[in-house]
């Protein structure tokens, strides 16, 4: 039974490493191919546009500049998704820039007011943990907009004895504190990182009554 469940620990966690070489692959496709399919097209536009902008009546000028609206929109859901499958915000500025940015542009969308205490400096977490955050951040994300009701979300990443705590809470629906059902793969990844991570949901809790805290252990190098 124990060699049993070593196994499929085994393979899930190649799973993970496999999903999130996929991940940036398709990321990194999206970013040069369609990207700079957008990018020609707007400049092709741009040609059309002073070559026979002045000479288009008015029908053909609003539909001109609709088509124009419409590159311009797909180019921003193009970041998106890149920035969803790889944030590279991660990569070059690091966590609390990435979450930050993540939880504005998604609460923004779903007309949730977000309030996020994230550390200045660069947490002594490897890239690999740093990336397990993210993906948990994200994944609690989606259930909180998915449950619906909430209005406020505050995210919190502090220092916490030997590592760090994020903490994300929220006045929305009830959730799943069974994490084993309700976020199998955020359990997962949290306990390769070496940390914990414990629901708990509390009717009339205001913007706490849904809470997930997530405990992960500081780097080796980053405690040298």
């Amino acid at each position: 039974m124990i060699a049993r469940t070593e196994e499929l620990s085994a393979l899930s966690t190649q799973l993970l490493k496999i999903m999130e070489g996929e991940r940036s692959d398709l990321a990194r496709h999206l970013h040069d191919e369609l990207g700079g399919l957008i990018t020609a097209a707007k400049m092709d536009m741009s040609w059309l546009a002073a070559r026979i902008g002045s000479t288009l009546d008015e029908q053909s000028t609003e539909k001109f500049n609709s088509v124009v609206q419409m590159l311009n929109q797909a180019m921003i859901l193009k970041r998106r998704v890149v920035e969803s499958l790889r944030p590279s915000l991660l990569d070059h500025f690091g966590l609390g820039v990435a979450m930050r940015s993540h939880f504005d542009e998604e609460c923004k969308r779903a007309g949730i007011e977000c309030i996020a205490t994230l550390p200045e400096e660069a947490l002594e977490l490897e890239s690999t943990v740093q990336l397990t955050l993210f993906r948990v951040a994200q994944e609690v994300l989606v259930g909180i907009i998915a449950r619906g009701g909430a209005q406020n979300v505050e995210l919190v990443i502090e220092p916490a004895g030997e590592g760090y705590v994020m903490t994300i809470g929220d006045d929305g629906g009830p959730m799943d504190t069974n994490l084993s059902r309700a976020m199998p793969s955020a359990r997962h990844r949290v306990a390769l990182a070496g940390g914990s991570i414990e629901a708990e949901s509390r009717a009339g809790g205001g913007a706490s009554g849904n809470q997930v805290r997530v405990f992960v252990p500081r780097s080796a190098a980053g405690s040298a």
